[in-house]
């Protein structure tokens, strides 16, 4: 019996619309009436995922930035977290800057950005145009070194993205030199369509997430299950793309979704139904209910 289920949000748990079915919503709680630990384990910020597992019943805990955090959502306060030392990120936005990379650095309020490029500009545009579950993004920051200099909080981690793959393969190899970080590089382009009046634009880029060293969502779902007392052959989860690689690799019941990268499905022991067709409650109901 699986005891504890991490799931994915964007491309997993959510359609390609950015919307959560009343199939998905009423599957997983049915599966937390029953005493099954829900865990939203995403890339996403605090407060989009907070969100999201308010409506699925799955109000214990919450994975997020990757595995840089854990937030217990009955006290609201961050029960673990592996943050990147300040002046690593200023070191690594100084690399940026000399090599004209374009970058995102997060903390637990706000996103820094000098101005909406690649990503930024996508995560922008998806708060006027998709649903709730969709628009959760943090604060955007328009600010350069000087003002990360200043500022007193915690980083979780930095996106790097650049349009020309040649240029970013070269960063990528600058990076691997940083010994106290984790990089997880997208082995693709990411493409993003977003709106702009009537017409639709498509994104192109390349991307790289810079966690602090020995970061990713396994390792947070292994310190949260070692907490609970689950055993890692009681655990399922469930993802669609790089960065859920070592979740799926190392939980009980791996499962990538069909829509997912090549990377996620070469470790995965089952292959879900897509996203759009309720792929996460479909997998639930086969192998827990």
């Amino acid at each position: 019996m699986y005891k504890f289920i991490a799931i994915d949000i964007d491309g997993t748990l959510l359609n390609s619309a950015g919307e959560l079915t009343e199939n998905t919503i009423n599957t997983i709680r049915r599966v937390t009436d029953m005493g099954v630990k829900v865990v939203l384990t995403s890339g996403r910020v605090t407060d989009s995922v907070k969100g999201i597992a308010s409506k699925l019943n799955a109000d214990s805990h919450i994975i997020c930035d990757n595995g840089a955090t854990i937030i217990d959502l009955n006290s609201n306060k961050i029960v673990y977290s592996k943050y990147i030392k300040k002046e690593t990120i200023l070191n690594l936005v100084d690399v940026c800057l000399k090599n004209n990379i374009y970058y995102m650095v997060f903390t637990n309020k706000e996103i820094i950005v000098k101005d909406l490029q690649h990503m930024a500009l996508a995560f922008y545009k998806q708060r006027h145009h998709l649903k709730d579950e969709a628009t959760g993004i943090a604060q955007i920051k328009f600010a350069g070194i000087d003002y990360i200099k200043e500022i007193n909080d915690s980083f979780t981690r930095i996106i790097i993205c650049d349009q020309d793959r040649a240029i970013y393969n070269s960063i990528i190899k600058l990076l691997k030199n940083f010994d106290d970080i984790e990089l997880l590089a997208a082995p693709h382009i990411s493409n993003k369509i977003i709106k702009d009046g009537d017409k639709n634009i498509v994104l192109s880029y390349s991307y790289a997430e810079i966690l602090a060293k020995a970061t990713n969502k396994w390792t947070a779902i292994k310190n949260l299950t070692d907490k609970l007392g689950i055993k890692k052959e009681e655990i399922m989860a469930i993802g669609d793309n790089f960065n859920d690689i070592e979740m799926i690799q190392n939980a009980g019941l791996g499962v990538a979704m069909n829509n997912g990268s090549p990377v996620a499905k070469e470790v995965a022991r089952v292959i879900a139904p897509s996203n759009n067709e309720d792929g996460v409650a479909k997998v639930i109901k086969k192998y827990i209910l």
